[in-house]
Order: structure tokens, then C-alpha cells, then sequence
């Protein structure tokens, strides 16, 4: 979280967080009203607080009139980033099954230990109540101007910071059908009307499309 005495912006994990956090950090570091969480081993990991988090850590804590900000990705993306990035922190306990990939859901696996499946929107309810203002993922040069008045090198808001080293296909239409990505954008609603009012649609594949049988989920693989 970057807090600031005129807006509050939310770090939302695997929607290029890192490199946004970097370009406020070059436009504002030298602004004594604009506090940066601390991120260091040992410190408390806080940097992905949503209001209510932060609300919770710290007494008195709220916008009070200010915009609160966040980053947002096509649902399809960041699902396959997600749950990418799982398998390579934690390796083969994070592999999930077809069918709850299609449904939107990962396996967070900290420390070692499986915890429950997550939804899409179990991650995005965190964020969503009090946001302002969406930056699109694909459009940092573009939306982050907009809500910070601040101009952004066309070069730089395409870097790629704490991207998932994992090597993995990005095009959705290697891993889900038309009918799939349907469904996934209902499993998970919250998304899906968020995604819609920011970017104006879903995304889709063609109709023809069909997923190939390989990947980071495997059909025997436990849930």
C-alpha cells in the first residue's frame, strides 16, 4: 500500500503491483506526504492490505475523501499468472485439476502447507469495496497519468517487475474454450462485473478454439 494525504493505492497481487509501486516511488519519493509500506525480511508483510486489512492494523485508519486506487487484470490473465506463480514458489502441491482451473480457482500453498482452494473473487473481495479508481494492467501508461497526474514513460510503465518466472503458454486460448472462459467469468461475478465496467467487455476466444491437454494441472492431481 502507498498512502498518500490525497489518495490510497492498493497492492493487488499479480496485477503488475511491483512495477506500478516503482513508478510512484520514482514520482514521489521525494514527497513527505506519501508513505510507502516498508518491505524488507523480517517486517511484517503488509504491502498487500486492502482497506479492511489495514483498517484492522491500524486503529483510525480510512480514506476520508481520498481516491483510493488499484490495479485490475483480464480475469483469464491473471488466474493463469496466479496460479503459475503458485506452482513456482511451492512446486508440485500447488498443481491443480482441469476442472478447478476453469472454475477460477488456485491452491496457495505458504510454507509448505496445502491450504483451501481460492476463488478469483475470494482475492478481488478483498480489494473491491472503496476503490475509486481501476488502473488496467495492460494500460499503466494510460490510466496511470489519469489518476495520479503524473506522466509515465511508455517504455517503463511496460517493464516487468516480479513477473512469475515460471515459463508458461499466456495465450488463453491454449488453455480455455469460448464456453470455458463463460464460464469461468460466471463462477466468479465480482470479477466479472468489475472487468466489464473497466475495460467494456470480457475477454474471449474464438468459438473453435480447444485447449491442450498439458500444462501446470494435471486430471489426476488432487484437489
Amino acid at each position: 500500500m502507498i498512502v498518500s494525504d490525497r489518495w490510497i493505492w492498493l497492492h493487488v497481487p499479480k496485477c503488475a503491483g511491483t512495477a506500478t509501486e516503482k513508478i510512484l516511488h520514482a514520482a514521489f519519493e521525494d514527497d513527505p506526504e506519501v508513505v510507502f509500506d516498508a518491505v524488507a525480511p523480517g517486517l511484517p508483510v503488509i504491502w498487500h492490505d486492502g482497506l479492511a486489512d489495514r483498517a484492522a492494523r491500524v486503529e483510525g485508519f480510512a480514506p476520508r475523501g481520498r481516491a483510493v486506487v488499484a490495479n485490475i487484470r483480464r480475469l483469464p490473465l491473471w488466474l493463469l499468472s496466479r496460479v503459475h506463480f503458485e506452482v513456482q514458489r511451492y512446486g508440485p502441491e500447488a498443481i491443480v485439476r482441469r476442472e478447478v482451473l476453469v472454475s477460477g480457482r488456485f491452491r496457495p500453498v505458504p510454507l509448505g502447507v496445502p491450504k483451501p482452494l481460492r476463488r478469483a473473487d475470494d482475492e478481488l473481495a478483498r480489494y473491491l469495496p472503496g476503490v475509486t479508481h481501476w488502473l488496467r494492467t495492460e494500460h499503466l501508461a494510460e490510466d496511470i497519468p489519469a489518476a495520479f497526474g503524473i506522466t509515465v514513460p511508455r517504455r517503463r510503465a511496460r517493464d516487468r517487475v516480479n513477473a512469475t518466472t515460471l515459463e508458461y503458454i499466456k495465450d488463453p486460448g491454449f488453455w480455455f474454450t469460448a464456453a470455458e472462459l463463460r464460464a469461468l467469468y460466471a463462477a466468479n461475478p465480482l470479477w466479472a462485473e468489475l472487468e466489464a465496467r473497466v475495460y467494456g467487455d470480457h475477454l474471449t476466444v474464438p468459438e473453435d478454439s480447444a485447449p491442450r491437454k498439458h500444462g501446470v494441472y494435471k486430471s489426476d492431481a488432487s484437489v
